[in-house]
């Protein structure tokens, strides 16, 4: 299996390591026991499944095919076990359709971890990719129908080695606080005060324009009258 990890919001190192489990869920069947499906290190934020994955999944499609036209709601289910918790109907689960395996080329585990010193997280989410973008079971290229729950698994189950998994621990961060507007000024009286009209072209630059105006007047006046040539003789 080909596995990519980051960190998000992670600084503190810590050797302690989680144990990540997983089942199959549909509401006809009997509450199936959760199986290990991978330890996961928060110093290095590494993933390593369990050496019995691939036969969990196909064991899983086993116990799909005893569902009448097995059922398309049919979930796979991805839970940590938290500190403190006396039974699995309390640990923190994250599921997807269990026909969405089939078409999986990816995975991605997030961890959910506290702000204070304690490292084991308390919280799980987990994503396949791709899927299809309406939410629809994945076509089967041989039947042209959408892929069953079980018919995913098995598949799944063949693949699982090559898959790649991303695993992100994150830590709760603040939203940035909002800038606020300063309150508008008031009156004595209470009532805001109202800005003073902006004034126009003319009212800001009248007396620029008078001037310019008075100097073109002065400077183009009447022109003298050419006067005649004078005769000979004085005439």
């Amino acid at each position: 299996m080909r596995l990519f990890a980051a960190a998000l919001y992670f600084t503190a190192a810590s050797a302690a390591d989680v144990l990540l489990y997983h089942r199959i869920f549909h509401p006809d069947l009997e509450a199936q026991p959760y199986l290990q499906r991978a330890t996961v290190s928060l110093s290095t934020s590494t993933l390593v499944p369990s050496s019995s994955l691939a036969k969990d999944l196909a064991s899983f499609a086993e116990t799909l095919q005893t569902l009448e036209s097995n059922k398309v709601e049919a979930l796979y289910q991805v839970a940590v076990a938290r500190e403190g918790d006396t039974s699995e109907a309390f640990w923190d689960y994250s599921s997807v359709k269990a026909c969405y395996l089939g078409r999986a080329t990816a995975d991605t585990i997030l961890l959910h971890l506290p702000s204070g010193e304690d490292e084991q997280p308390f919280s799980i989410d987990y994503f396949v990719s791709p899927i299809p973008r309406d939410g629809s079971c994945p076509i089967s290229k041989s039947t042209k129908k959408p892929l069953t729950p079980s018919n995913s698994l098995k598949i799944h189950a063949g693949k699982v080695e090559h898959l790649n998994s991303t695993v992100l621990l994150r830590r709760p961060s603040t939203p940035p606080l909002p800038e606020l507007r300063a309150p508008p000024p008031l009156t004595p009286e209470g009532e805001v005060v109202k800005p003073v009209p902006e004034k126009t072209f003319l009212q800001k630059y009248w007396m620029y324009i008078g001037a310019f105006v008075l100097v073109l007047l002065v400077s183009s006046g009447p022109e003298e009258p050419e006067k005649g040539p004078r005769r000979a003789g004085g005439e």
